[in-house]
């Protein structure tokens, strides 16, 4: 498996939800000898991301969109700036006032207990 990083490549690579992806080279012998392919940058477990797509492949105007909208529905709500604001407002509370929630895994500012 062999990786491929250019400015061009990078430049129309699709997005999975982390991001740009990357071309890779499918290394083998045989009808598919050295097929290039993208997949996700982040994860290596397809479990973790299952984005795949041959880089000669025609991608509809339709699955376009719905990819679009599923990665944006996998976004943070928030941005890194805003999380470390927050952060740093929890930290002002003191240690008995500081709030965390396990169901949706943040730290609670006081106006929101």
């Amino acid at each position: 498996m062999e990786v491929i990083v250019s400015d061009a490549s990078l430049a129309s690579a699709p997005w999975c939800p982390h991001g740009p992806t990357l071309l890779f080279v499918k290394v083998s012998q045989g009808q598919e000898q050295n097929r290039r392919f993208y997949a996700c940058s982040a994860c290596r477990d397809r479990k973790d991301c299952n984005f795949f797509q041959w880089e000669n492949e025609k991608v509809s105007e339709v699955r376009r969109l719905a990819r679009e909208e599923y990665n944006r529905s996998c976004q943070p709500s928030l941005s890194h700036k805003k999380y470390m604001e927050r952060f740093r407002n929890v930290l002002l509370l003191p240690l008995a006032e500081r709030k965390f929630c396990r169901e949706c895994q943040q730290l609670l500012l006081r106006e929101e207990w």
